[in-house]
């Protein structure tokens, strides 16, 4: 790789190794069941803009496809370019190529990932990531948000959000639920995201509060992130913080994870945890709670678009 790096003019500024070792080393797996080492190498790099990045894949493609023994997965990342990894039907990473056992992520073309984004009432996480695009601290855009709350004011006027939405010039798309079947309102939110020319590199569910069917996951075949108010698997359903509270919890969280069709339980991305104590009132465990909840989710965004995150059978990585 550093040849390959080095042939095309570009400086190779972070390399991350990690080997993930077979069960049967750890006494895991039977002696008669087979199973390998598996591999992932992380590289973050820049480049000059005269750089020919079709020849620069297609270098990489031969990396990869000399490994012919090797099973595992390879991650590239620039500051103005990002890999991206193909899926599988549940949105999980996979490998993208059957003639090799050696995952290798895509290269877009020019741009930020775009990130599609739907809410329901809750605001916190969906304003923490506004703020973060606008300062310039996340890379990614936001095509559209989806809500199946109407945000228009009783007066006519725009909430908060609406406006922070029209100042960044992002769409913002009302999908009522109340009445209608799933079918067609998960239609609504398909056809939303089919109007908007350019694929969306993933979506992200910020506090979107409706359960998005296995029909949808597969039509969608992209992952989706989602930010759960907990530390899974506590806590599921309605009022978590009322859960938490009267169960006298001692530490709260939030966790961030890719959504398959088992109701929370993909793969996480990120967690973050804070101590609280009997002193914590219903207001402060909220307060505290959505704060994890913001962090945890902008943190797997930054993970999934810099090329941090990859899957070891069924589980994540994730490169720091």
């Amino acid at each position: 790789m550093s040849e390959c790096f080095h042939s095309h003019g570009s400086n190779l500024t972070n390399a991350d190794m990690h080997v993930e070792h077979s069960q049967r080393v750890s006494g895991l797996l039977d002696n008669d069941k087979e199973d390998v080492d598996t591999f992932i190498s992380r590289f973050s790099f820049e480049y000059p803009r005269q750089m020919d990045l079709e020849s620069f894949e297609t270098s990489v493609s031969k990396v990869v496809g000399s490994l012919e023994h090797a099973e595992g997965s390879l991650l590239l990342h620039s500051g103005r370019h990002v890999m991206f990894q193909k899926q599988d039907e549940s949105g999980v990473l996979t490998d993208d190529d059957a003639s090799s056992k050696v995952t290798k992520r895509v290269m877009r073309s020019s741009g930020s990932p775009r990130m599609g984004v739907l809410v329901s009432r809750t605001e916190h996480c969906l304003i923490d990531l506004l703020n973060r695009i606008r300062s310039g601290d996340l890379n990614v855009t936001i095509p559209f948000v989806i809500s199946n709350r109407n945000r228009e004011g009783s007066s006519g006027g725009c909430t908060h959000v609406r406006r922070s939405l029209d100042q960044l010039e992002i769409p913002y798309y009302h999908v009522p639920h109340g009445g209608r079947n799933r079918a067609d309102w998960e239609q609504d939110i398909r056809d939303i995201v089919g109007t908007h020319g350019e694929r969306t590199d993933f979506l992200v569910l910020a506090r979107y509060m409706q359960i998005l069917s296995g029909d949808f996951l597969r039509s969608y075949n992209g992952p989706i992130i989602n930010i759960h108010h907990g530390l899974l698997p506590s806590f599921k359903g309605a009022n978590p913080y009322r859960q938490a509270f009267d169960a006298g919890v001692k530490l709260i969280g939030a966790t961030s994870h890719f959504v398959t069709e088992d109701l929370d339980e993909g793969p996480i991305i990120e967690q973050r945890i804070e101590r609280v104590s009997h002193r914590d009132t219903i207001k402060s465990f909220r307060r505290k709670s959505e704060d994890l909840e913001a962090m945890a989710l902008h943190e797997a965004v930054r993970s999934y678009t810099e090329n941090r995150v990859t899957m070891v059978k069924g589980r994540t990585v994730i490169f720091t």
